[in-house]
């Protein structure tokens, strides 16, 4: 019985201990009473709105100097310095004083009082007359809160004797305290310098992910550049409505935002000596819900000939306060040719996936005609087909759809560019009827007309129908290789490289299939032959026939390349006695044949011409119809089986 009563009590002890134990940790307690009581300051300074520091002359200035006094202001979520000038604060070297005062901690600590009975006094530790004080003002609560403590001030006194520590008097002046070094350094002993650590020197803080309009102006009576981001897409409002180049205007951005004060001016000048009565350029960036506002006036000094930057008198537009800006010489030019230099100088702007149909047709009259390619209908997942269809065919033909993807990126590819030197690539934006008619609008050389489907639907946006889009390049009427393009619809005019006609060539036969014909995976070829066509009873120049034993390689590459007969380029259709070869019309040279099994319609024969260069060399089919360059791997297998290495 007793030894039950004995383990009941002991059982209730640990539960007991256990529970005093986990609620009260009194370690955890006993460590943030030793911390607090290691503070400098209470809970006044974890939130405050406003800071003024004053430094007092070191003891050997010379006679008469001042004070400084710099006093800073929180305003909303941002800190701004209040005096002597007006600016944002550097919000680094701000947050850093914060938590030094927040976080301040002694070393040690003495009553004020017991330095009387020690024969000392504050002047012994400097702070009858402290070199710095810090004054700050508590934050005011959220309503209903208890109202904020009063403005205090610590005094920061001489550095100790022993140990490089420095003297802090306490807010209510009843305790003397030895800080770290590390504290007096935050602020230095320079007001030159405590002013310039504390001053942001950065001009423009929209990144240029939240930048949504850019607004330029030279001059007071000058027209307005303003554009402004829709979604991806950069646009001009002003001074036209047309598209902007999104690379170069957000490189702008960031350049602007790279943009940083030099120096502040000693003597506020007038602003008629600055250029700030009426800026050269004001710069105007707006964000979420902000903007901001730069403006730039006269050359601090005449800028030597191709000089990098320039240094410019500037002013923010919400701040009285002068100061000079250095801006890259070419950043310069950029905001002064704005309208030029941010445009979008691609012509035609398209999703080469949405083209349904395109037609590239010569001048009105002239041969052989309008081409019109056609997206054929495909299943999911399978590559999209063209078609061919022009007056110069017998019938529709197949395009090849790498050739057809290349002719939609050299449409995208068009760009103004400038047919002089100097001279702007951007012609006119209003043109009138003579002006077209001179241009050569009345008769284009080419006309191209983009059919595009309507876009997939989406969940943010209206839906919309299928479009077209017309594109017309035209010369001169008075002669000249000027090439000029302009989009029906659109009042632009656009100076494009002459080349570009080379690029949206009518003939059918440049955009042909280039696969001949493809051998199905049942039928092999057993045998072939080439024979001279000069001497019909010569004996043949390669006769192979295909057995088990790995051929060759020339005659695996000339196998490959007739089970998939490609041509590198279509020369014309029909099938000739003659073929031109370096200018001079001759009969085929060659004759190749090879022989199938199953035999099918009989033996592959292809005619073959002389050589007529490095990479030129025709074949034709009669069969086909065609006339054909063949592709360099063949040509190659060719020469090395009919031309053998006659040795050194």
């Amino acid at each position: 019985m007793r030894s039950k009563v004995t383990f009941l009590l002991l059982a209730l002890n640990l539960v007991l201990f256990g529970y005093l134990l986990l609620s009260e940790r009194p370690w955890s307690a006993t460590g943030r009473i030793e911390e607090n009581r290691r503070r400098v300051l209470g809970p006044e300074a974890a939130n405050l709105s406003g800071l003024t520091l004053t430094l007092r002359p070191a003891p050997d200035a010379p006679p008469g100097t001042a004070s400084s006094t710099v006093r800073l202001e929180r305003r909303g979520e941002a800190w701004f310095l209040a005096a002597p000038l007006d600016w944002p604060a550097n919000d680094f070297a701000v947050r850093r004083i914060l938590n030094e005062l927040q976080f301040l901690e002694h070393e040690t600590s003495f009553p004020v009082a017991d330095l009387a009975r020690n024969g000392q006094t504050l002047a012994d530790y400097g702070l009858d007359r402290p070199r710095l004080e810090i004054t700050a003002t508590p934050a005011p609560g959220p309503a209903g809160a208890p109202p904020p403590a009063s403005a205090f001030t610590l005094c920061v006194g001489a550095a100790a004797a022993v140990g490089n520590r420095l003297y802090v008097l306490s807010p209510d002046g009843t305790r003397v305290h030895v800080v770290p070094p590390s504290f007096g350094a935050t602020f230095g002993t320079d007001p030159a310098a405590l002013l310039a650590g504390l001053r942001s020197d950065q001009l423009f803080n929209i990144p240029v992910f939240e930048a949504r309009a850019l607004t330029l102006q030279a001059g007071a009576a000058s027209v307005r550049t303003r554009l402004r981001r829709d979604q991806t897409r950069w646009a001009f409002e002003a001074p036209i409505t047309t598209r902007a180049a999104k690379t170069p205007v957000e490189l702008l951005i960031n350049d602007l935002n790279a943009l940083r004060v030099a120096r502040f001016l000693a003597a506020e000048p007038t602003p008629e000596a600055t250029g700030l009565a009426t800026p050269r350029l004001r710069l105007t960036l707006e964000g979420n819900a902000r903007r901001e506002t730069l403006l730039l006036g006269l050359p601090v000094a005449p800028p030597p000939a191709g000089a990098e930057s320039i240094e410019l008198h500037a002013r923010l537009d919400d701040r009285p306060t002068a100061f000079t800006v250095e801006v890259p010489a070419a950043v310069l030019r950029t905001l002064d040719q704005a309208q030029t230099e941010l445009r979008d100088r691609r012509v035609l702007a398209f999703d080469p996936a949405r083209v349904a149909a395109l037609v590239v047709a010569p001048p009105e009259g002239a041969a052989p005609g309008a081409l019109r390619i056609q997206k054929l209908d495909a299943a999911a997942g399978v590559p999209a087909a063209w078609r061919l269809a022009s007056p110069a065919l017998a019938g529709p033909a197949r395009a090849d759809p790498a050739l057809v993807a290349r002719l939609l990126g050299n449409l995208q590819l068009i760009e103004a560019a400038p047919p002089r030197p100097k001279a702007s690539p951007f012609v006119s934006d209003a043109p009138s009827r003579v002006e077209l008619e001179n241009l050569g609008f009345n008769r284009p050389e080419r006309t191209v007309t983009l059919e595009l489907a309507a876009p997939e639907p989406s969940a943010n946006a209206a839906p919309e129908g299928p479009s077209t889009l017309v594109l017309e390049l035209a010369q001169p009427v008075a002669g000249g290789a000027e090439l000029y393009a302009r989009v029906a619809g659109q009042p632009f005019i656009y100076a494009v490289p002459p080349e570009t006609l080379l690029l949206l060539d009518v003939a059918p036969l440049s955009y042909r299939d280039r696969e001949l014909a493809r051998l199905p995976e049942s039928v092999r070829i057993t045998r072939l032959v080439v024979r001279t066509t000069t001497d019909p009873a010569a004996p043949p120049l390669l006769d192979h026939t295909v057995g088990e034993e790995p051929p060759p390689p020339a005659i695996t590459t000339l196998l490959a390349g007739l089970r998939e007969l490609r041509a590198g380029r279509i020369v014309r259709e029909g099938f000739p006695a003659t073929v031109p070869v370096d200018g001079v019309e001759k009969t085929w040279a060659f004759q190749l044949e090879a022989t199938l099994s199953p035999p099918g319609d009989g033996p592959l024969v292809l005619s073959i011409a002389e050589r007529a260069g490095g990479g030129t060399q025709l074949a034709g089919s009669e069969r086909l119809g065609l006339v054909f360059t063949l592709e360099q791997p063949v040509l190659d297998a060719l020469w090395t089986l009919l031309q053998p290495n006659p040795g050194p």
